[in-house]
């Protein structure tokens, strides 16, 4: 495995990328995005990932994006979101990366072409993974890609040197546990931060969190809990999680946490469509449930 592979553990943000109201990048916030997390002790950040509209962008946004972020992450972990549609794009937007010295990669399947045949998938990746010098973790994202990250797959792919883990977001955990189980070799982060702490306690590498953007002392308290060993305070630091979750969940999610993170000091961000920002009752709505359970907005 990729010597870089030790730092491809514990809570990491998928972060948000800065955007105005009408959706143009606004990428001199980056620094406060990115701090805030620094500040609750965050081990990384996962750049232009879901949460941070990657798809939604174009690869030279991308890599703008990705080089803010560079210039700020300091001792933090950085792992590029670098997966398109087309081997051509993800090849580019990953060497890209490498040459700034991320820490590793994070790449979705071709997404457009579904129920792709196996030997097709396998030569997809191995593409990738033939052309970059930088570890890189697989996707699976199957309820936004419709092609899922399987066993199959990942075998055809072991001992490829460049082949570091999983992001598993499909939010079932007994796919997760079963990925930790069979590839003892791969780095396996939950997508789902309701999965943080069994992902943690099953030998997991951690936890690749979306609802760290506006809370991340809540993400962290999880991994916190878990080193200190204390089952109590691990399941209450879950619980409490959980709790965050259910509200964040109810309103368009990146659209809520930009929401959520200007009542918390920072610049006022937008989303760009097709996701939709939040309307001034939804906010209103939103900030007094975080209140009334005792949430800091």
């Amino acid at each position: 495995m990729p010597e870089t592979d030790s730092r491809l553990r514990g809570v990491m943000t998928a972060i948000l990328t800065p955007m105005d109201m009408s959706g143009r990048l606004m990428l001199e916030a980056m620094p406060a995005l990115i701090d805030f997390q620094r500040a609750a002790g965050i081990d990384g950040i996962v750049v232009c990932g879901t949460n941070g509209e990657g798809t939604s962008l174009t690869v030279e946004e991308r890599k703008q994006t990705l080089e803010a972020a560079m210039r700020r992450a300091g001792g933090l972990t950085v792992v590029a979101g670098t997966g398109a549609a087309n081997a051509p794009d993800t090849i580019e937007l990953t060497c890209h990366a490498a040459a700034l010295g991320v820490d590793a990669a994070l790449v979705l399947p071709p997404f457009f072409f579904k129920s792709p045949a196996s030997a097709g998938l396998t030569a997809y990746f191995e593409s990738i993974l033939d052309a970059v010098e930088l570890p890189v973790l697989l996707y699976n994202i199957p309820q936004m890609t419709s092609v899922p990250i399987t066993d199959a797959l990942l075998r055809s792919l072991a001992g490829h040197p460049r082949l570091a883990g999983v992001k598993d977001s499909a939010g079932d955990w007994p796919r997760t546990d079963a990925l930790i189980r069979a590839f003892p070799e791969l780095a396996v982060f939950s997508g789902s931060d309701y999965l943080a702490e069994r992902c943690l306690g099953a030998g997991g590498a951690g936890c690749i969190s979306g609802g760290a953007n506006p809370f991340p002392e809540t993400v962290v308290a999880v991994r916190d809990a878990f080193v200190r060993g204390d089952t109590l305070d691990i399941e209450g630091a879950q619980q409490r999680l959980d709790q965050m979750l259910d509200i964040l969940v109810r309103y368009p999610f990146v659209g809520a946490s930009k929401s959520v993170l200007a009542n918390r000091g920072l610049p006022r961000m937008g989303v760009r469509p097709p996701l939709v920002n939040l309307t001034a009752d939804e906010e209103s709505a939103m900030l007094e449930e975080f209140r009334s359970a005792g949430f800091a907005v």
